[in-house]
């Protein structure tokens, strides 16, 4: 008992020494006899920050946990928690927008909060508050604080100097969203425009997703003609397309190009145009889930959905479904969908008798069309949450990265997800095969959830021979879980070392409840997808991941998974 307390004494005695160290390295000349002791406080703090940060620091928000390692929180030398502004976002369930060079704008419900980029004050509902260095920029990264976030969205807020930990709990039930919301206030629309006579109301909306997911901060006009004609599908502009389409060309990295690089309506498309983003994730929303919808408009991007659009409103006539006046519509019928739409807000409150047929209840989608700014209000309509078709399909584009994120993609399914492979069963194993072109780090693995609620765990073999390296496998390097169907990219903690020339495999064990055959696939299926290569590829796929078979051979299709790979010399 008397060594241990001799021990820890040491202990102490080292690490008051050390904190005593610190101060002086840093702060010489600073804390001098006659200083107040504000600034003895100050440099105080600034050690105390110092020490903390030397050891995992760990954030918990509500059920969320975040940690320093992997999130790149820190804490200031005003003992303020910092989080990366874009992080915020998931972190606080909130919408996070950066308006220029004056300020960041966080919406949750009816609250509304400006944080100004001198760092020193902040809004929040009309009302100015002070608070030093509540926005920081390391390395061009902004880092907001966490006090400020407590105090404005009403958040209780712990440190345990024992564990590193910090705690925060809202106190506040209201609804992340608000009742209503629009692009058109919040400036995060793109310029209306127009389809013409062609079938390509598809990749407008889709682009035009697009565009509001990077507004304020980026202002993008891309090309429609790329899209529609510069894809792997087997389809011309006249005979239409779809959001799987669309999906397939962006993940594949074909674009998004620049409209003033293939402009649009020439009919011809330039095969050389450079894409200018990489889209790494896509979220499907559940038919009628009009939460979620809203929760995506408001967090992250329009999204893209459809409606039954008859022929005299398509031309400009009138439609018992359509009211010109109120620019509302509304069908109730066994008609499916045959246009698409982008929802760009919402109204919870908007009134049933604005549109032309009787609806149940008040409320409405704030939609863009494609059909310029001479329709509707500048190319916007409202179409009721009562109406058949909307939100049965919705697309959201939840993660768009600058051209450098990765060095490489190696992928083998140009037209995407086209239908599914399993065991009966809402689980199974897949897998994709490469050959590295470079001595490279594999960085990160892309692949399709398709189901909600889809949990995974991703598996990395190198020097791959035969099925047994699949069997064989190691235990897995990242397991987690997707709210949405869709397709997302996981970014692997620790990179993985490839060798050129050799065989590496990439694994993947997903469970999708509800889900029978839970594995994305690529093969020719119809006249779009007849040039579907199911050649250039090596998938395996296996119930229990013991025993596997080779897609290609037994199945003539590919496997949707994808691997993103930096170069290591």
């Amino acid at each position: 008992m008397k060594k241990n307390i001799i021990l820890h004494g040491i202990l102490f005695l080292i690490l008051f020494g050390f904190v005593l160290m610190i101060q002086s390295f840093f702060f010489k000349g600073t804390v001098v006899k006659g200083k107040n002791k504000a600034a003895e406080d100050d440099n105080w703090t600034r050690v105390k920050a110092y020490v903390i940060n030397q050891s995992p620091l760990f954030a918990n928000v509500d059920s969320k946990q975040i940690k320093s390692t992997t999130d790149n929180i820190y804490m200031s030398d005003e003992l303020n928690l910092m989080m990366p502004a874009y992080k915020i976002r998931d972190i606080f369930d909130c919408s996070v927008r950066k308006y220029g060079d004056d300020y960041f704008l966080i919406e949750k419900g009816e609250k509304q909060i400006k944080v100004f980029m001198d760092g020193e004050e902040y809004d929040v509902d009309g009302t100015i508050y002070s608070e030093k260095n509540c926005l920081e920029f390391v390395n061009d990264t902004p880092y907001i604080s966490s006090k400020l976030l407590s105090d404005a969205l009403d958040y209780s807020y712990n440190y345990d100097e024992k564990s590193n930990n910090i705690y925060m709990i809202s106190n506040d039930d209201v609804s992340v969203l608000p009742l209503s919301y629009s692009y058109e206030d919040a400036k995060r629309v793109p310029v209306a425009m127009n389809q013409g006579n062609l079938g390509t109301c598809w990749a407008f909306a889709s682009l035009t997703a697009l565009e509001s997911a990077l507004l304020p901060e980026e202002s993008y006009n891309f090309s429609i003609d790329n899209m529609s004609i510069c894809n792997s599908f087997n389809l011309t502009q006249d005979e239409g397309g779809n959001y799987n389409m669309s999906i397939a060309y962006l993940l594949s990295w074909q674009g998004p190009v620049l409209e003033k690089d293939d402009p649009y309506g020439d009919g011809i498309g330039n095969f050389d145009a450079l894409s200018v983003k990489h889209v790494q994730d896509v979220q499907i929303v559940e038919a009628k889930d009009y939460e979620m919808i809203k929760k995506m408009v408001f967090k992250y991007g329009g999204v893209q959905s459809s409606f039954y659009a008859s022929d005299a409103i398509d031309y400009g006539g009138k439609t018992k479904y359509y009211n010109q006046q109120n620019y509302s519509y509304c069908y109730k019928g066994d008609e499916k969908a045959n246009h698409d739409i982008v929802i760009i807000g919402w109204d919870d409150n908007y009134p049933k008798e604005n549109f032309n047929i009787d609806v149940e209840g008040d409320g409405a989608f704030l939609c863009r069309n494609s059909w310029g700014a001479d329709f509707g209000d500048n190319g916007d309509f409202y179409i009721s949450y009562y109406d058949s078709n909307i939100g049965v399909t919705n697309v959201v584009y939840t993660r768009i990265d600058d051209v450098y994120n990765y060095d490489n993609i190696y992928q083998s399914d140009m037209c995407g997800y086209i239908g599914g492979l399993g065991y009966e069963e809402d689980r199974a194993y897949f897998a994709n095969v490469y050959t590295a072109n470079d001595y490279e780090k594999i960085k990160a693995v892309g692949f399709y959830a398709t189901k909600k609620n889809t949990e995974y765990s991703i598996y990395v073999v190198k020097d791959f021979e035969d099925t047994n390296s699949l069997t064989s496998r190691n235990d897995p390097v990242l397991s987690g879980s997707f709210v949405n169907e869709g397709f997302y990219t996981v970014d692997l903690e620790n990179e993985i070392e490839v060798e050129k020339n050799e065989k590496f495999a990439i694994i993947v064990r997903v469970k999708s409840p509800g889900q029978t055959r839970p594995v994305a696939v690529e093969f020719p299926y119809d006249k779009a997808t007849e040039n579907v290569d199911v050649s250039d590829g090596e998938g395996y796929v296996s119930y229990q991941g013991i025993n596997w078979e080779n897609t290609e051979e037994k199945y003539n299709c590919n496997i949707c998974l994808k691997v993103y790979t930096d170069k290591s010399k």
